[in-house]
């Protein structure tokens, strides 16, 4: 599993969004889906505030969880690749991030609120290593760094980004099978057999993830694969906050099936734009504070969003 950065990772963040889902889950990127190729994943009757508690235990059961922990991150990295969709709430706006991974290549749909707005984009990356960006204004400006005059005008146009470009490292990760599962941080402690919707039968290993700049102390996570399975179905993480608790659900289909996917056409290179890194880096949904007004009130810095943990495994 794999904390995300602000939603983007994004948001995953989930990014935004993001620890990822066992994938993912994003990224994110978060963020995945330990069941039956091509069927939709199936979900637990309970609800994320079931949460188990995740208190550490010791002995077989925990040494079961972790072995079974081991067995479905190898499973998912092997998958040739996998539908997700990622939802964080529970303060502030709903975040969400859908998404097809594959080994190479894979797309992904980000909507999350930022400092520049509500931001909503989508990501192509190409076999080729080449991630194409579409999206609103806000997003233009907090991902790509375009400049507050030219946004408007780049909106739902397609942008390539490459290699060496300033935001193309933020961008692609997270997108492809492997890169969602680049972190490991999820420690299982326990696991339980439920009952999802339809009847089936799930194997739940729940754990808690250490603190990190994305996520404070105490956050716990769950991971559901179905009996028989090593490709999981779903991944919540809950994290308690200032402003309350922020869950992220991640649900996990079409496992084995690698995403097609091609270069748009009619876009512009990121390199010919009038660009400038914003506060805190691309995709850090912070705008810049105002300049004080000579002999006016000082300003208050703006503060930034509290980043969302979610995405794919």
């Amino acid at each position: 599993m794999n904390p995300r950065v602000p939603l983007r990772r994004r948001a995953l963040t989930i990014a935004a969004m993001v620890i990822g889902a066992l994938v993912i889950i994003a990224a994110v990127g978060i963020p995945a889906a330990l069941i039956a190729r091509g069927t939709s994943a199936p979900s637990s009757t309970a609800t994320p505030a079931q949460t188990p508690s995740a208190t550490p235990s010791s002995g077989p059961t925990t040494a079961a969880a972790r072995a079974l922990y081991r067995a479905v991150l190898s499973a998912s990295e092997a998958s040739a690749g996998f539908h997700y969709v990622a939802v964080s709430s529970g303060t502030g706006p709903a975040e969400t991030i859908t998404g097809d991974a594959g080994q190479h290549e894979g797309t992904q749909q980000l909507t999350w609120t930022s400092g520049f707005g509500r931001e909503q984009f989508s990501l192509l990356l190409t076999s080729d290593g080449a991630v194409y960006f579409q999206g609103n204004a806000p997003s233009l400006e907090d991902q790509l760094g375009v400049v507050a005059a030219d946004a408007p005008s780049l909106s739902g146009r397609w942008v390539k980004v490459v290699v060496g470009d300033g935001p193309y490292r933020d961008l692609e990760e997270g997108i492809t099978v492997s890169s969602q599962l680049s972190e490991d941080t999820f420690q299982p402690t326990s696991e339980e057999t439920v009952t999802g919707s339809g009847g089936v039968r799930l194997t739940r290993v729940a754990g808690t993830i250490p603190p990190s700049q994305y996520l404070p102390s105490g956050a716990t996570a769950y991971l559901e694969v179905p009996s028989g399975s090593h490709l999981p179905s779903t991944w919540v993480v809950a994290a308690r906050g200032q402003g309350g608790t922020s869950t992220t659900t991640t649900t996990f289909s079409s496992w084995g099936k690698a995403p097609a996917v091609s270069a748009p056409s009619g876009w512009v290179a990121w390199s010919t734009l009038s660009t400038s890194a914003p506060p805190g880096g691309y995709g850090q949904g912070q705008t810049p504070t105002p300049a004080p007004t000579p002999g006016g009130p000082a300003t208050t810095p703006e503060p930034s969003p509290t980043p969302t943990p979610g995405g794919s495994l």
